[in-house]
């Protein structure tokens, strides 16, 4: 989204509340997330070349965000595998101090 958005309040009945917290439970999603959705694809009036550009944007930021999470993962594996050899050195570093040897 490259325009300014803002914000808008809408009043719903509780069951239509329920509905849509079910809804976002079932896509791992909130129901502020899911509402905006169905509020945005049913401003494109059913044009489909419209709604497969919303899909479009949707993949993208889905494949940035894995991307982002694939790299995360990655650097706290790495830095999992640094802790557990500082750990070590620390260790092997007390026993040499106390005079003791590992074994």
């Amino acid at each position: 989204m490259t325009d300014k958005t803002r914000p808008l309040s809408i009043r719903l009945a509780e069951s239509d509340i329920k509905q849509l917290t079910v809804r976002a439970r079932r896509m791992s999603g909130t129901p502020t997330g899911v509402a905006r959705e169905l509020i945005l694809s049913g401003l494109t009036d059913g044009d489909p070349y419209t709604q497969a550009e919303r899909l479009l944007k949707i993949e993208r930021r889905l494949a940035a965000l894995s991307q982002d999470l694939a790299a995360a993962s990655t650097t706290v594996n790495k830095q999992s595998g640094s802790l557990g050899r500082i750990e070590s050195m620390f260790e092997q570093l007390l026993l040499a101090l106390s005079g003791r040897t590992a074994g």
